[in-house]
């Protein structure tokens, strides 16, 4: 009992991502805690108490073309295509004939600190570039697409989600994030995947329902400004996009699904590389089981309680709503709300490691097969450690905002608009204080792989 009471009485710390020292933030860990369940709270009061359908029509109605739109789409498939080709050309030439120290390996640094750090903060933040530099896309409708295999209506994303979770899980039991050839392996794999898949189901039923990275980068983007509309481009009000019905929807129950797995997983790679987890994983790998299964029914059975809870809260949500909606539909319809969530945790969480390696992997990129022994790394500031918090709180508020949107959209009276929003804030809430904690705990190598 006191040393859990001392872990919440130490003082907070933040930090940013693997090897990224957690540096102080002048805080106790309850009060660092309490302070981010608090700021939710508020957002839902503010929002619920002060806004009204009027000020909400205004801020998503607010939409701006981008002048010479179809040119900078027109230009940024082909330059972004050429880039993501040569990209891809460079992590398999690297991860096979470079070093194999991970901080001197281009494979290594442009797929960790440019492309899943780099390009997912830009996503989310700016626009989804992801599609103009996808090498994979490309390549697979350079082949023809027999359309052999269809997948029944029932599945939906699930094999997206089934994906997402498998290439994290092997990110964390395996060496593939330091092991230059290992990450070569995954590439390569992924490539091939991407290829059969496509000429097999056709390229969008693989975009659309198997494909893990296309559907991450496709979420992210929807809560950046800028976004795509006909042949242009168009900046409207962050979220604004996660507040409108996705059209492109396949069943509800995996929608939902993946959502919950970005969500997931997203916290559950910053949770395996604490000292709690080797604590409390520690007297099960004793037992028997090996570390990458205790592993592997971790992320599978904290995913079933995330899904579990939010189907639950989205049921309270139906019964105290009074609504004729069926508990699928609310479920979908505020699953999008908790995209910034997880973009606000990935910020926090990744932006001080993208700031030190990245002028590691500009030199590198630049002299791939003979870099230097020692790659320069920034030295970060000490406050730069409030950025995670911060990031993380901005997340919750963009998050709470849409929601209310979405339930003044749903709902017609404003008192069960606000009373149908209670559940999911606790669902906000409870996500918050974990993302809050995380950022708290040292970063650690992860145990018993």
């Amino acid at each position: 009992m006191l040393s859990a009471l001392s872990l919440f009485a130490a003082p907070a710390r933040g930090h940013g991502g693997p090897g990224i020292t957690a540096s102080e933030v002048g805080a106790p860990t309850w009060l660092f805690l309490l302070s981010g369940a608090a700021g939710v709270g508020i957002a839902l009061l503010l929002t619920s108490v002060v806004i009204d359908r009027d000020v909400l029509a205004a801020y998503y109605g607010r939409r701006r073309s981008v002048p010479a739109g179809a040119t900078i789409r027109y230009w940024g498939g082909r330059v972004g295509g050429a880039v993501g080709l040569l990209g891809l050309a460079w992590v398999l030439a690297g991860g096979l004939l470079g070093p194999r120290e991970a901080g001197r390996n281009v494979a290594v640094l442009l797929i960790w600190v440019l492309w899943w750090v780099g390009l997912a903060a830009g996503t989310y933040l700016v626009g989804n570039g992801w599609p103009a530099l996808d090498p994979f896309r490309r390549l697979a409708a350079a082949l023809p697409t027999a359309e052999w295999l269809s997948l029944p209506g029932w599945v939906g994303r699930w094999p997206a989600v089934a994906g997402l979770l498998l290439l994290v899980w092997l990110e964390i039991v395996t060496a593939v994030a330091a092991d230059p050839r290992q990450l070569t392996a995954v590439v390569v794999a992924y490539l091939a995947a991407t290829l059969i898949g496509s000429v097999l189901f056709g390229r969008e039923p693989w975009r659309r329902q198997i494909d893990p990275v296309t559907g991450v980068f496709d979420l992210f983007g929807r809560v950046a400004p800028l976004q795509r509309a006909g042949d242009g481009l168009v900046l409207t009000a962050p979220g604004a996009t996660l507040a409108r019905t996705d059209t492109d929807a396949t069943t509800r129950a995996s929608e939902v699904g993946f959502v919950l797995a970005l969500l997931w997983v997203t916290l559950f790679d910053g949770v395996v590389a604490t000292p709690a987890w080797q604590s409390l994983a520690a007297p099960i790998v004793r037992g028997g089981l090996p570390g990458p299964l205790s592993y592997f029914a971790a992320m599978l059975g904290g995913y079933a309680l995330l899904f579990g809870g939010y189907w639950l809260a989205s049921a309270i949500v139906r019964r105290t709503g009074q609504t004729y909606l069926s508990t699928s539909r609310i479920a979908a319809a505020f699953a999008p709300t908790l995209v910034p969530l997880a973009a606000g945790y990935h910020l926090g969480h990744y932006l001080p490691y993208l700031l030190t390696q990245l002028p590691a992997a500009v030199v590198v990129g630049l002299n791939p097969f003979s870099p230097p022994s020692a790659p320069p790394a920034l030295v970060l500031p000490g406050w730069v450690g409030w950025i995670a918090p911060l990031a993380v709180l901005t997340g919750h508020l963009l998050g709470v905002w849409t929601a209310h949107s979405r339930a003044v959209e749903l709902f017609t009276g404003r008192e069960q608009s606000i009373r149908s929003q209670f559940p999911y804030v606790v669902v906000m809430v409870l996500y918050a204080i974990t993302a809050l904690w995380l950022l708290t705990q040292p970063t650690i190598d992860t145990p018993f792989v």
